[in-house]
């Protein structure tokens, strides 16, 4: 029976590839008569192989096996004592012996012989006598499709990186050489940044792409890296493999400190964030890295490992600019606590544990509340109070953003009607986006139900999006916008400032309004200070026909300051923290109600 799914192997590269197989087999042959296992190696070594485990007691054929581990096995079926089929019947109970294939020795044309071989773990037959060419040829075949099997099943296909288990079997000889010698190494567990945004946005197919450039940058990093460690008269092992979907995983042995470390983490993190044109666009992506140093940080291998992927997470739940970071015992407790906060969002609308505060938009100069921002709060039952800087990040990372953002927007949506028809004005609700929000395919639906099951008008809700969120694959994000626009909302980018935005995109977007980072309102101090570049945003912003907001405005210099510069509209706690719908609805009372009876 000829292997399906190979081909037979013609060119020289496939030819240079038999050649090393035939190299580096071990075959093993069993059969009761010893002149068989003459003949057929025989032939064998005509082809040139030449290691060869034979044996005519078959009683001993499982233990042999079980010590030298052949690449395959040409085994005679009628034999005494025991027979191939028990033979086959043992590898099959035995893990270590199922992998290796069998190729059938067997004068019988009986069909129902071969099934029964065929079901019990057989791959190909040979008919007695062999002929010397065919079985060259079964034998090459058998061999080529272990390898491709192999490598099937130690290999990622996209990037030809070993799997994590093929990688954690490598790294663990290599730590024990080490450990022996009394050297240190370096764990580094890696994670690509953005790239799930890029799936959602570019496709999948752009997505690998994007991890097959990643992989050969890591590679030649990784690699130059052990080059001048060589050059160092350092015997230095590597291993490298990737470990999940957007993850890879690199061991490198030995180093002097962890100041080598370091240096590789850096390189790693330059050399894979460059750019990356696909399509006529440009994609950024950006190496998260974990480090453990061994066996400081882990004894064995699964606990170095395990420790520099809770470092990888720390860094990039609560990194910031930060893209690397060693791990320490504290990250342990943190990294519990960040279980509970993802196992704990899953629940939280359902236990009713959200809350939506709101914050005043105010007129700058009137100094009339004209509507609010919409903030979610989280108060869970066994972790108390937990912040949005805590929470938010674990959201989109966990997909759990996008319930909750519909929550947030509904529930928001609602209260505006609320407020508009109570005090009679066109009261404006402002909801923050996260990019995950955004590049949900049912995004612009979930608007426009937010807005029919509420009755607000849709000039009414204003949606608020980052400067970083919009630029980060600026020309699909262009679209997406203008869906939501087509809608009749208003889009605003908030912290502004604090990115880095293109002015061609920026004069591109649909936007309509832009919120001055509180950190630019905060460096206003004295009546006379000039701050130029919030000046410089203004003017930007108005040259744009875009309203403009100051965050953050906390004093009457700061007010008094951005009404100077023609700024329409403040929040900050100069007028009111943000604040349950309760409390906010007072504010409006005294503003509304007081003065409409007056």
């Amino acid at each position: 029976m000829q292997n399906s799914g190979i081909s037979n192997l013609n060119s020289e590269e496939d030819s240079d590839k038999y050649e090393s197989l035939i190299a580096k087999a071990k075959i093993m042959l069993v059969d009761d008569e010893p002149i068989n296992t003459d003949v057929l190696q025989t032939y064998l070594e005509g082809e040139g192989y030449n290691n060869f485990v034979t044996t005519s007691e078959s009683v001993q054929a499982i233990e042999i096996m079980e010590r030298e581990n052949p690449d395959v096995i040409l085994l005679d079926l009628m034999m005494p004592d025991v027979s191939g089929f028990d033979i086959l019947q043992m590898m099959r109970s035995k893990k270590n012996l199922t992998h290796i294939p069998v190729v059938i020795l067997t004068s019988s044309d009986d069909a129902e012989t071969k099934l029964s071989a065929l079901q019990l773990g057989a791959m190909d037959f040979l008919a007695k006598p062999v002929d010397a060419s065919e079985l060259a040829l079964r034998l090459r075949n058998t061999l080529a499709s272990k390898a491709y099997q192999h490598h099937l099943i130690n290999f990622d296909q996209l990037t030809g990186l070993p799997k994590r288990e093929t990688f954690m079997e490598a790294v663990d000889a290599t730590a024990i050489a080490l450990k022996s010698n009394n050297e240190k190494a370096v764990a580094l567990h890696i994670y690509i940044e953005n790239l799930k945004n890029i799936n959602s946005t570019m496709g999948r197919e752009n997505g690998n792409a994007i991890i097959k450039t990643f992989a050969r940058r890591l590679e030649a990093s990784v690699s130059m890296a052990g080059s001048i460690q060589s050059a160092f008269n350092v015997d230095t092992q590597i291993s490298i493999a990737r470990t999940g979907g957007d993850k890879f995983s690199v061991f490198l042995g030995p180093i002097q400190n962890p100041q080598q470390a370091e240096m590789l983490a850096r390189k790693i993190v330059s050399d894979t964030s460059h750019a990356i044109h696909l399509n006529n666009r440009s994609m950024f992506t950006t190496a998260k890295v974990g480090l453990a140093i061994f066996p400081d940080d882990g004894n064995t291998v699964q606990t170095l490992f395990s420790n520099a992927e809770t470092a990888m997470s720390h860094v990039r739940d609560h990194g910031g600019s930060e893209n690397f970071t060693f791990y320490s015992a504290s990250m342990d407790e943190e990294s519990a606590r960040i279980l509970a906060i993802e196992t704990g969002l899953q629940t939280a609308i359902d236990k009713n544990e959200l809350r939506v505060t709101y914050q005043p938009k105010v007129d700058i100069n009137s100094g009339k509340i004209i509507g609010a921002e919409a903030l979610v709060r989280w108060i869970n039952v066994d972790l108390g109070f937990v912040g949005p800087d805590q929470f938010i990040s674990i959201a989109e990372r966990t997909g759990q953003i996008i319930p909750i953002g519909e929550w947030v927007l509904k529930q928001a949506c609602v209260q505006a009607a609320a407020w508009r028809e109570k005090y009679g004005f066109d009261f404006r609700i402002a909801v923050n986006m996260s990019i995950r929000q955004i590049h949900d395919s049912d995004m612009a639906l979930t608007a426009k139900e937010a807005l029919v099951e509420s009755g607000l008008p849709a000039n009414c809700l204003t949606l608020e999006l980052t400067e970083n969120m919009v630029m980060e694959n600026a020309e699909s994000n262009i679209e997406i916008l203008r869906m939501l626009k087509a809608l009749g909302l208003k889009l605003s980018i908030d912290d502004f400032g604090t990115g880095y935005s293109s002015l061609s995109y920026l004069q591109r977007f649909p936007l309509d309004e832009l919120k001055i980072d509180k950190s630019f309102i905060e460096e206003i101090k004295v009546e006379d200070h000039r701050a130029p570049i919030v000046r410089a945003m203004v003017s930007l912003a108005h040259d744009l026909e875009m309203t403009v907001v100051a965050e953050g405005v906390e004093t009457e210099i700061q007010l008094q300051h951005m009404r100077s510069l023609n700024c329409e509209l403040y929040q900050g706690y100069l007028r009111s923290k943000p604040v349950v719908a309760d409390a906010f609805e007072e504010l409006l009372d005294i503003e509304y109600l007081n003065n409409k009876a007056a």
